[in-house]
Parts: C-alpha cells; sequence; structure tokens
C-alpha cells in the first residue's frame, strides 16, 4: 500500500483530519485519568481512608461528561470529513475514468469500474478515517497504560507488556488467510454487478431469448459465490475478536490473583489494585483495535491498489494547439496505420481526402474499418503510423476538447439519457433556446412524432429512449448533432430505422441541414448514398477506393 499515494489523497481534508486526532487524542487523556480517580474511591471504601469520595465521584461523573461530549464532537467532525473525503474521491474517480483513452476502457469490465468508485471508494475511506486515525488513539491508551502499570508494579506489569508482541505474532498467523480472501471478494462482487449491469443492458435480448432463468441462475452463482468467500472471511475473523476477549479475560484474572497476594502481603494497597486491574483493562481496548485495523487493513489494501492502478493510467492528451474555429473541414488522412492486439492490421499505408463542406460515404464489407475509421476520427483510438490533418493540422497535436467540439457523431446505437426529448436534443448544447431545439428537431424529421405526443418536446423518453421507437430514437439522435451545429458530422448508419417514406423525408430534409458541412456518412442503404458527393470503400486492408454515387429515386 503506498502511503505517499495515500496522503496525496487526504491532504486537502489535513485540517479536519486533525482536529479530529486531537478531539480522540483528549478522550485518550481522560480515559487514562479514569483508572486513577476509580482506584482512589474503590481504594477509599476498602480502607475505609479519610478521603473526599464525594469529590472524586464528582470528578469521576465530570470526567465522563467530558469524554460524552468529546466524542458527539469528535463523530459529527469524522462523520463530516468521511463523507466529504468519499464523494470528493468518487467524483475524482469518476472524472479520470472519463477521460481515458477508449482502448484502455474497452479492456475493462464495468462491473470492476462501478465497483471501484461505489463500494472500494467507502471501505478505503472508512479505513483511513476510522481505523488508521482512531488506532494512534488507542495507540496511546496502550502506551499510557503499560507505563502506568510498569509504575505502579512492574514485576506484575512485565508478562502483561511483554504479551503484547506474542499477541501481535499470533494475529499474524490466523489472519494470513485474509489478505487473499479479500481480494477475492472484491473481484467477486464487482463480477457480479458486471452480470447484473449486462443483463439489465440486454435485457429484451434476454426475454426474447427465454433466458431469464439462465440468467437468473448466472447471477446467483456470482452471489452466492460472493457470499462463500465473504462467509469464509468472517470465520476467519470470528475466531480473531474471541481469542482477543480471551486472552483479555486470562490476563485479568491472573492480575486479580497475583495482584491480591501482593496486597495480602502488604506490596500493594487496594487502590493500586484496582487502578492496576482498570489500566488492564484499558489495554484490551487497543489490542483489540489492533486485530480489527489488521483486517480492515488487508481489505483496504486491494481497493487501493485498484484505485492506484486506474489513476496511474494516463488520461487522453487534452492539450494542445486551438484549431480554428469555426474549422473549414478538411479532412486528410495521411499513410494511415492501426491493428489491434493480437490480429492482423486493420489499416496499412491508407490515405485519402475529404474537402471541406464536402458528403463522403463510407462503405464496406463487415470488418473492413468502418467503424475504426470515425474512432480514429474522433481520437477515441491512436493510429500506430501515419496521421490524420484537419485543415493542414495534425489532429494529434490539437487541444482535444476544441477539436472534439468541431465534431458531432450520430452512432447507430443511440446513446440516449433518461430525461426529455428536449433534454436529449440539448446534450451537446446546453445552453441552446427552445426555437433552436426545434429547429434541430425539424431537421432530423422528428418534429412529426413529437407534436403528437402529449408533452411534446417535454416527453420524458426513459432509459436509453425505451419509450421511443428505433427510428424515434435516431431522429433524436441526429437531432442532437444537428443542433451542434458541427463543422464535420459523422453519421453512422443515420436512417437504419427508418422506414422509406420516413428515409425519402429525411433524405430531403437533410439536403439543407447538411449544406457546408464535411459530413462522413457510413451507410449501405442506397437511398441514403444519394446524399453523398461520392462514395470511399474501404478494401483489404482499409485500402480506399472511389465508387460512383448511386441514382436512387423515390415514388
Amino acid at each position: 500500500m503506498s502511503l505517499a499515494f495515500l496522503l496525496e489523497r487526504l491532504w486537502p481534508y489535513r485540517a479536519a483530519l486533525a482536529l479530529s486526532l486531537v478531539l480522540m487524542l483528549a478522550e485518550s487523556a481522560a480515559v487514562l485519568v479514569v483508572p486513577w480517580l476509580g482506584g482512589q474511591i474503590v481504594g477509599g471504601l476498602i480502607s475505609a481512608v479519610a478521603l473526599p469520595i464525594g469529590l472524586l465521584a464528582g470528578g469521576l461523573i465530570a470526567l465522563f461528561a467530558l469524554q460524552a461530549v468529546l466524542g458527539i464532537v469528535r463523530l459529527r467532525v469524522l462523520e463530516r470529513t468521511s463523507e466529504t473525503v468519499s464523494a470528493d474521491l468518487r467524483a475524482h474517480l469518476y472524472d479520470h475514468l472519463q477521460r481515458l483513452p477508449m482502448d484502455w476502457l474497452d479492456d475493462q469490465r464495468r462491473g470492476d469500474m462501478l465497483a471501484l468508485i461505489s463500494r472500494e471508494v467507502d471501505m478505503l475511506t472508512q479505513f483511513v478515517t476510522g481505523a488508521v486515525l482512531g488506532f494512534l488513539p488507542k495507540l496511546i491508551v496502550l502506551a499510557g497504560a503499560i507505563v502506568l502499570m510498569l509504575n505502579l508494579d512492574p514485576v506484575l506489569a512485565l508478562p502483561i507488556v511483554l504479551g503484547v508482541p506474542v499477541f501481535y505474532v499470533l494475529l499474524k498467523l490466523l489472519g494470513r488467510n485474509i489478505r487473499p480472501l479479500a481480494g477475492q471478494i472484491r473481484d467477486a462482487y464487482a463480477q457480479s454487478v458486471a452480470i447484473a449491469e449486462e443483463n439489465l443492458s440486454v435485457l429484451p435480448a434476454i426475454k426474447s431469448y427465454v433466458r431469464e432463468d439462465v440468467e437468473a441462475a448466472r447471477y446467483a452463482d456470482s452471489v452466492r459465490r460472493y457470499r462463500d468467500l465473504t462467509l469464509r472471511l468472517t470465520a476467519h475473523e470470528a475466531v480473531i475478536g474471541p481469542l482477543v476477549r480471551f486472552i483479555a479475560a486470562a490476563a485479568i484474572v491472573l492480575v486479580l490473583w497475583l495482584g491480591g497476594e501482593s496486597v495480602a502481603r502488604g506490596q500493594m494497597t487496594p487502590s493500586e489494585l484496582v487502578a492496576f486491574l482498570l489500566y488492564a483493562g484499558l489495554m484490551t481496548r487497543p489490542v483489540a483495535g489492533l486485530a480489527e485495523l489488521w483486517a480492515q487493513f488487508q481489505h483496504a489494501r486491494g481497493a487501493l491498489r485498484h484505485m492506484e492502478a486506474v489513476l496511474a493510467v494516463r488520461p487522453e492528451p487534452r492539450e494542445g494547439l486551438a484549431p480554428a474555429i469555426p474549422a473549414k473541414g478538411a479532412i486528410t488522412v495521411e499513410n494511415l496505420g492501426f491493428g489491434y492486439p493480437g490480429r492482423p492490421p486493420l489499416f496499412s499505408g491508407v490515405g485519402f481526402e475529404i474537402a471541406a463542406g464536402e458528403i463522403v460515404a463510407v462503405t464496406g464489407e463487415n470488418g473492413s474499418g468502418k467503424t475504426t475509421l470515425m474512432d480514429l476520427l474522433l481520437r477515441f483510438r491512436t493510429p500506430q503510423s501515419g496521421r490524420i490533418l484537419l485543415d493542414g493540422q495534425d489532429i494529434a497535436a490539437l487541444d482535444l476538447k476544441a477539436y472534439r467540439a468541431q465534431m458531432a457523431l450520430v452512432p447507430q446505437s443511440m446513446a440516449l439519457i433518461a430525461g426529455t426529448i428536449a433534454d436529449n436534443i440539448r446534450f451537446g448544447r446546453p445552453e441552446a433556446t427552445r426555437a433552436e431545439i426545434e429547429t434541430a428537431a425539424r431537421e432530423a424529421d422528428a418534429e412529426g412524432f413529437v407534436r403528437e405526443l402529449p408533452d411534446g418536446l417535454d416527453t420524458v423518453i426513459g432509459e436509453q429512449g425505451v419509450r421511443l421507437s428505433g427510428g424515434q430514437r435516431q431522429r433524436v439522435a441526429l437531432a442532437r448533432a444537428l443542433l451542434k451545429k458541427p463543422a464535420i458530422l459523422i453519421l453512422d448508419e443515420p436512417t437504419s430505422m427508418f422506414d422509406p417514406e420516413g428515409e425519402a423525408r429525411f433524405v430531403e430534409a437533410a439536403r439543407a441541414a447538411l449544406k457546408g458541412r464535411t459530413v462522413i456518412l457510413i451507410t449501405h442503404r442506397p437511398a441514403s448514398l444519394v446524399l453523398a458527393d461520392r462514395i470511399v470503400r474501404l478494401g483489404d486492408h482499409g485500402q480506399p477506393s472511389d465508387t460512383a454515387v448511386p441514382q436512387v429515386r423515390h415514388a
């Protein structure tokens, strides 16, 4: 576990954590006074020595009250700090994940990422603000109790003091299986989350293929594995707690026996024996806390390593030259090379040009690289050789945010949010006016079906637009892209879910909407191909060739 990494994450909260620590230390000081006062009171009662018992009892009650007040304030400060650290760390991780390269994200399980920003963040925060921060005062209580016990009776205290390191060794032996189990539990939890997330996203397919029982069994197996591993871990941890209590109880009984003999011989007073016993009892809290800390440390260790690994991944390079705004939209592909790991090269020496304002249809067989070319243009992936130019500038050297602001994408799988139609259309331009949203809906041929809805543009469409048909979702996604008014528009099968009549209307409306923009149209549909000024067909290794634009008549 990297101490530097942990301190870096906690440094912004140092004032609140320091205040919590000071309050804990004050509590610890109060705790160390209690056995002495208790010993004085009990000793006075037993020996009938004239002591101000009432004053001592009042002091003891005041001390307990002080402990209660300090505890309340400490808990308020610590809980607030803990929740703030969790929220800020979760937001930081989410922001970092959004900025990571798509090729890295594609290799990760969503369940791992969801587990990281939810369960593992909470686990790590609770470990730091609870176990670690809380153990230092316990350690001070342990040291103070040992010093005071040695001061009261060194001979009686020595066996107890020497037993602490022996207990620590025993604790390590008992807890040697906790660390691997903690890692397996983390993986099992992430697996169950991944299965649930995946199944909920493809629920229509599960229902249509009557796989409910199969998927329910698969999820149940993953949950049971998580349960079984957790039970194995708790079985190990269950041994430690009772063992600590048994050793502590046995030690106190031994102290009582030996201390009673010392009192009988006149080597200790009754008040000293009571104080000694109370200090021995105090030692059980930090020793038991060490057992808890060890178990939580193994859980937090895996979470911290996972977090370190994710945060160590370099985000997409975002800074660079600012492209001309608005861009003209001329695209040049020079000697482009790209391939996926373990597979033959997809592109090798590919080169072609798209003039500013030109509409180019990109076609090719499945696997020819159409989607990959789109990813490279959007800088979702990085070419392994060659380069892509925008208006003569290498896109790899451009400011990423400014570059992508010049582009809009209508993917084949429409990514809609669970809001209203208007929310989805203004997704790329939150400041857009109502009139601009209505214009974009009209240009995307969405105005007709929107008008028929009870709430029009304010209709809530559900997660991923589930309350709309495929063609309607496609029109909303297209309106979103048109509202952005990009210099370059990438349309991936934009009419794949349109009926022939709707496609014909879209083609007519799109002629005006796309005018003056550079458009890359990925499609096989002849009715949509007529929008193109020319067609680029990707062949083997992505090598392009120009094809004539077909002439299509609409009845």
